[in-house]
């Protein structure tokens, strides 16, 4: 029972290990990560095949929860706040309203691109279909290829 109890309580400690690695970023990413947002600390971190991503607290920009992301080489690509429709310019609101119907049921999400570039991304349900709609800040729909969502 006890030989057991033991190789049971070893296994769990090798998958912890293991899993805690994965979720490590090199040394690189979490330097970019640092550079770009020095005040605030990572919550966790996660790999995917295009890179990796950190939720974390945005202490530096007063942004609340954001998910940053970072290539395969370590350099920052984008950040993404969640927004409610309060804090979405009013030209965005506009449009969606305009184009999709008026709905309190939309998802705002704003990215911070890595050229300075500040697009909002809409959740639109449109002809029973679930779309996401890329805008700039005055409201003009742009073709965004968002590889992280």
């Amino acid at each position: 029972m006890k030989r057991s109890l033991l190789t049971l309580i070893l296994g769990l400690g090798v998958v912890a290990g293991f899993s805690q690695h994965y979720n490590t970023p090199p040394k690189n990413v979490s330097q970019s990560f640092h550079r770009e947002y020095p005040k605030s600390h990572a919550s966790e971190w996660s790999k995917s095949s295009s890179g990796w991503s950190v939720s974390f607290k945005d202490r530096d920009h007063d942004n609340g929860e954001a998910t940053a992301y970072f290539n395969a080489t370590g350099s920052y690509v984008e950040t993404h706040i969640p927004y409610d429709k309060h804090d979405v310019p009013p030209p965005v609101k506009k449009h969606i309203q305009e184009s999709y119907g008026s709905s309190d049921k939309y998802d705002y999400t704003r990215i911070d691109h890595y050229s300075g570039k500040t697009y909002y991304k809409t959740q639109v349900k449109h002809k029973n279909q679930s779309k996401n709609i890329y805008m700039d800040n005055d409201g003009h729909e742009k073709d965004y290829h968002d590889k992280y969502y």
